[in-house]
């Protein structure tokens, strides 16, 4: 939930909201990507739509909430 607020409050497209999930992505959430082809790597919803089906919706919560808390500290040195 966090993610998608950060998302909307930037007004990221899918395609970023893709990209920047992917960059934070780490062990093994990171290791779902290398299932998905190039295509789907910038697809929101085919990456979560993974995410889901490997680890179920709260474990994606958490890992997008840790990963946005992140991202959002990243997003905020640049």
């Amino acid at each position: 939930m966090q993610f998608e607020n950060i998302a909307r409050m930037n007004n990221w497209s899918s395609e970023e909201k893709a990209c920047v999930l992917t960059s934070m992505l780490r062990d093994s959430a990171a290791a779902i990507l290398e299932n998905l082809c190039s295509s789907d790597l910038r697809d929101y919803d085919k990456i979560t739509s993974a995410l889901k089906l490997r680890f179920g919706d709260a474990h994606l919560t958490e890992l997008c909430m840790a990963s946005c808390i992140t991202g959002h500290n990243k997003l905020r040195k640049i």
